[in-house]
């Protein structure tokens, strides 16, 4: 059966569940990848990729958010005086040559009121962080930067940026078997309550299928505006009914399926479900 027709089958049809068991490990660890590689590119890569179609891209955002600067000879030049305070933090750039700060020591006593400080001129630097007040000197630093250097970083930055989405997918896909085997532990709870015997092999499976709905429900939520409380209960809750459903199912094919007479060498007669 096409793997695209199963999925469909597998949100819907709990009668074909039990034909899901006729499936070699290798196609039901293929249909998992391909349903998280769905769920990812419409979860992750889409919404980046249009991102960077638009006015939010990397480029964009360093080129509005950065401003112009030079760091040479061991003195730093900004375009502009920048200044920034929310909360305990607070930033304030000005390289203006006429413009200095004192040294750390004599600075400390005007950062008390913040957790977290930034202040530059031209020839240093001093950080507030975790208490401590440090002080940092342009001439010390043996190499110069600049706002143009910054922005031909950006094709690995993009570089980086897939690394890190190969690694999210895996993740999420190694996250997506440890959740079918939740499935498949309370799926023998399910499954021993309505009287059908299942390997847990056969309940990890049927899990693996029972995981499709609600993806697509989770990736539907993760566009929503606010967050839906509990929802992992519901997620997974979806995913026993499922497998109930799909029990249920079974119990109804067997006891649909017409009585065979059968006799062993010994003389003893008996009837068998036909399979």
């Amino acid at each position: 059966m096409n793997v695209f027709k199963e999925m469909a089958l597998s949100v819907y049809s709990f009668q074909s569940y039990k034909e899901f068991l006729k499936n070699r490990k290798s196609k039901v660890f293929g249909f998992a990848v391909l349903l998280m590689l769905i769920y990812f590119v419409i979860t992750i890569l889409a919404p980046f990729v249009v991102s960077q179609l638009g006015s939010e891209n990397i480029k964009e955002v360093f080129e509005e958010g950065i401003p112009d600067f030079e760091l040479s000879d061991g003195y730093l030049w900004v375009d502009d005086v920048i200044e920034f305070e929310q909360d305990d933090k607070y930033v304030y750039i000005d390289t203006d040559p006429q413009y200095f700060f004192y040294s750390a020591e004599e600075m400390k006593p005007y950062l008390y009121d913040y957790s977290t400080v930034i202040l530059m001129d031209s020839e240093k630097m001093i950080a507030k962080s975790n208490g401590q007040v440090q002080e940092l000197y342009f001439s010390d630093i043996d190499f110069e930067l600049s706002k143009e250097d910054v922005m031909g970083w950006i094709p690995f930055i993009y570089v980086g940026v897939a690394v890190v989405m190969v690694f999210m997918f895996i993740w999420m896909t190694a996250l997506f078997f440890f959740g079918v085997l939740f499935v498949a532990l309370i799926g023998m709870i399910v499954a021993s309550c309505m009287k059908y015997q299942l390997t847990f092999g056969q309940l990890y499976l049927l899990g693996v299928y029972s995981r499709t709905l609600p993806l697509i429900i989770k990736a539907a939520v993760s566009f929503l505006p606010f967050d839906i409380p509990f929802f992992f209960v519901i997620n997974f809750g979806l995913s026993l009914l499922i497998i109930g459903c799909a029990i249920q199912k079974m119990k109804e094919q067997q006891l649909q399926q017409p009585l065979q007479f059968t006799s062993d060498n010994s003389g003893n007669n008996d009837f068998t479900w036909m399979k």
